[in-house]
């Protein structure tokens, strides 16, 4: 008997798993359409091959988005080969060192993209310039194309885009990528922080994945085994990869940016973002959303995963430890060795975050989302307090 899909997958590399449909067990049909996904050395040499099926009329313009930093990194050598392989190219470059995906953002891209009328945009950066180039291609009817140069988020291949507007973080679903290029030279060579947020942004499936299975136990919430083992997988390859990743090695790089990219594909299959987003990821947002509410920079959004994925496994602990709950999820001390290893800041603290905002978030995340987490869990059972009061004491004294 042949084996079925939803056990192949297992076995798959997320290259091999752009446009797949199957029926699982769980009961769904899944399916991914993200039209092509190329993760090595030189991946970037590609984008005229990938874009070629989308600029076959006389009349194609390409669109260009990147930023200060991305256009020197990788932006100038794209408008080359697509200058060199005679296409109509317009470009937009943003000013910004630290762009913010907000509402002033979107609609200077809107504007800019408007003028040009694009047939293809391509957008070439990571985090912010992949999630306004999804909203925007989405809103205005074109494909785009992603030409990584970070390891630092897990949006790659996802179909959605966190906006900072009315002082929120919302979520706007759009469209897949339909190529995304992922270089794993130029991936190696990305700033420290970003490498660190890449791989904050996994760690946190330790805890998205356990939300899930207490959602599924406590309220009947849909989960499928299959999109777990299949997230948690990609985890532990890219936790075995970790000293590549600190020696910057590409071949390391390329199993980040494969577990990044899972990440996205396993909210996909699923339909939810059950699979790479859980309690460690609502009080992310609360603390990002606290600064933009006082007009202050929020850091790169995986670094703050990993930190608030030491809190939660902390609760997960005391909650075992207390008869709450019996999951296997890792020690506080071993997701923390595994940031500390990679240079991550661990702390509160380190995101400046006092002590009063950091118990109020604790106390009040779990009102984020109406998604079931730990913390919804633990407020039912009247031992949220407790545990917020002994985890703040923990770190502030």
């Amino acid at each position: 008997m042949d084996t079925p899909m939803y056990e192949k997958i297992l076995q798959m590399s997320p290259c091999e798993l752009t446009n797949v449909s199957y029926e699982c067990s769980c009961g769904r049909t899944h399916s991914i359409r993200i039209g092509e996904l190329i993760i090595e050395r030189g991946a970037a040499n590609q984008i005229v091959r990938v874009s070629e099926p989308f600029l076959k009329s006389k009349d194609a313009r390409v669109f260009l988005v990147m930023d200060c930093n991305t256009r020197r990194v990788l932006g100038e050598k794209v408008e080359g080969l697509m200058k060199s392989a005679g296409y109509n190219v317009g470009c937009y470059t943003f000013p910004d060192h630290h762009l913010v995906p907000n509402a002033a953002t979107l609609g200077t891209l809107l504007i800019e993209a408007s003028e040009v009328r694009p047939t293809l945009m391509i957008a070439v950066g990571s985090g912010t310039i992949n999630d306004i180039t999804r909203y925007i291609s989405h809103r205005i009817g074109v494909p785009y194309i992603i030409v990584g140069t970070a390891p630092s988020m897990d949006g790659y291949a996802g179909d959605s885009s966190p906006i900072v507007c009315r002082n929120n973080k919302e979520t706007f679903y759009g469209h897949y990528a339909s190529a995304i290029l992922l270089d794993t030279e130029i991936l190696a060579g990305a700033p420290h922080r970003m490498l660190t947020a890449g791989f904050g942004d996994i760690i946190g499936k330790y805890i998205a994945l356990t939300d899930w299975k207490l959602a599924r136990d406590v309220t009947g919430e849909y989960y499928c085994d299959s999109i777990s083992k299949f997230m948690a997988g990609a985890v532990q390859k890219c936790v075995d990869s970790i000293d590549g990743v600190n020696a910057r090695d590409p071949e390391a790089m390329k199993y980040l940016a494969e577990a990044l990219c899972l990440a996205g594909m396993a909210m996909g299959l699923s339909g939810v973002t059950r699979p790479a987003s859980g309690s460690e990821h609502h009080l992310t947002h609360c603390f990002d959303i606290d600064k933009i509410s006082r007009g202050l920079d929020y850091p790169l959004h995986g670094n703050t995963v990993g930190m608030c994925t030491i809190v939660m496994a902390r609760f997960y602990e005391m909650a075992v430890a207390d008869g709450y709950v019996n999951y296997e999820v890792p020690s506080r001390a071993y997701i923390r060795s595994l940031l500390e290893k990679i240079g991550a800041p661990l702390k509160p603290q380190d995101f400046d975050i006092d002590r009063e905002t950091f118990r109020r978030v604790l106390m009040t995340a779990k009102d984020l989302r109406p998604r079931y987490s730990m913390l919804k869990y633990a407020h039912e059972k009247g031992f949220l307090e407790k545990y917020a009061d002994q985890i703040t004491a923990e770190y502030y004294g």
